[in-house]
């Protein structure tokens, strides 16, 4: 079975470090232990090696034919206690013991070798050395022992001792991934926020900043990316606003200057299609300067309007092109549904929708601006509608429903949409059964401010 690794980057780090730690830490103690033991080991053979030539250099035959030993006051009071069980056997070559020390058993050790060298040998809690000796033409073999279960015998006391505090150190090293883990989750969190902060950021927030509090210093270089992009791209709006704003200024006193001019021309035909190109102008260089204003919009001046009160004050501006036009139109809706706006875009963005159900339906049509509770606003008609493969479509930049016609640079829908985007509301566009069109504005969430 193939294991994968997690998407995770703390997890993966922590994953690696826990084997890591866990593999040193088994390591570590199986090394320890190996090591200490043979250090003991080669420590106390040593001694015993050192102890046993003690005793042979001691070794003499009695006046009764029996053999003693004489210690070194130094060495003789390791053999006169029995508390760490030390002790020493002189054995011939029939395996009698020949002397002894004062604690130890009258028999040989158990498994002490008897060879041409020192031997080290262990067996069970016993633990010594047997040291052949060659003197008064017999030979003779030292035996040294210490039984290991004796409180005296402190070398594996230590050993084991070291082993238990390494064993309780062991774990502890397995903290470290913990630890590092919640210090990268706290570093990974940081990243995290900044990120979320980023994706935030859109046209109607190009004053917002990346802030480098709590970052490590490897990821400040791309904030620092990330802030200078977005300046950049902040001057280029306004470059692209302030543009705009100057073309529609510069061109509408020669528009205007032209539109005087129109009435010296005698052919009435063409004077009034040349009247309506100099309308057609005038209405795109409007559309321009509204959609330059939306660019460097500041939503601090939001305040709380009241939709039906604006409905009717538009409409009631606009009822009598509408009603030149063959069109009849009303207004409906609770008499109150407040929602924190700028007043001026939202009744920019009625006028553009209902003018657009007068430029794009035919004589007859009745218009109903209709309110909502839910702080929505809609222009619906009971017209030819929309084609329902147009529909995603008539919100797009100079978009025209009718490519025929001239009157239109297709551009106000684009800036209704725009207007409900730094709202932070929602254009609705569909059609109604069984005929017509409707065109709804809903101001969402906080930015709905109710009446009490």
């Amino acid at each position: 079975m193939r294991i994968r690794w997690p998407r995770s980057l703390i997890a993966r780090i922590l994953l690696a470090e826990v084997v890591t730690f866990a593999l040193a830490a088994i390591l570590l103690l199986s090394f320890t232990q190996s090591a200490l033991r043979g250090a003991v080991a080669r420590y106390q053979s040593d001694i015993f090696v050192a102890q046993a030539d003690a005793v042979a250099s001691g070794l003499r035959p009695g006046p009764d034919g029996r053999w003693r030993v004489e210690l070194s006051p130094s060495l003789s009071p390791i053999f006169q206690t029995h508390y760490d069980g030390r002790a020493y056997r002189v054995v011939d070559t029939q395996g009698v013991v020949v002397a002894r020390s004062a604690f130890a058993p009258t028999e040989p050790a158990p498994a002490a070798p008897r060879g041409d060298r020192p031997s080290v040998f262990s067996t069970g809690h016993l633990a010594g050395v047997s040291l052949p000796v060659d003197t008064d033409g017999q030979r003779l073999w030292v035996i040294v022992t210490q039984e290991q279960d004796r409180p005296g015998a402190i070398l594996d006391d230590v050993v084991a001792a070291f082993m238990r505090a390494l064993a309780v150190i062991a774990p502890l090293i397995l903290l470290l991934p913990i630890v590092n883990g919640l210090i990268i989750r706290r570093l990974v969190g940081a990243v995290r926020r900044v990120s979320e902060r980023a994706a935030e950021i859109d046209a109607d927030r190009l004053s917002d900043r990346l802030p480098e509090a709590g970052l490590p210093s490897e990821v400040i270089p791309l904030v620092h990316a990330v802030n200078a992009l977005v300046d950049r791209l902040e001057v280029g709006f306004r470059r692209q606003a302030e543009f705009s704003s100057n073309i529609a200024h510069e061109l509408r006193t020669p528009l205007t200057t032209l539109s005087l001019k129109l009435n010296l021309v005698e052919d009435t035909g063409l004077r009034a299609q040349l009247a309506a190109q100099v309308e057609r102008l005038s209405h795109v260089l409007s559309q321009l300067r509204d959609l330059a204003a939306l660019e460097t919009l500041d939503k601090q001046n939001f305040e709380a309007v009241d939709l039906k009160a604006l409905a009717i004050s538009v409409v009631g501006e606009m009822a009598p092109s509408v009603v030149a036009r063959h069109h009849m139109i009303e207004v409906s809706g609770p008499s109150s549904a407040p929602v924190l706006a700028e007043p001026a875009l939202v009744g920019l963005a009625l006028r553009n929708l209902i003018e657009n159900a007068v430029r794009h339906t035919p004589d007859g049509v009745r218009i109903r601006v209709s309110v909502d509770v839910d702080g929505s606003i809609s222009v619906v008609d009971d017209g030819p509608g929309i084609a329902s493969e147009k529909i995603g479509e008539v919100v797009r930049r100079f978009w025209r429903a009718d490519h025929g016609r001239t009157d239109s640079a297709g551009i106000g829908l684009s800036i209704v949409q725009r207007i409900m985007d730094v709202h932070g509301g929602v254009l609705t566009v569909q059609n109604r059964k069984p005929r017509g069109a409707s065109f709804s504005l809903r101001f969402l969430g906080e930015r709905i401010a109710r009446a009490d």
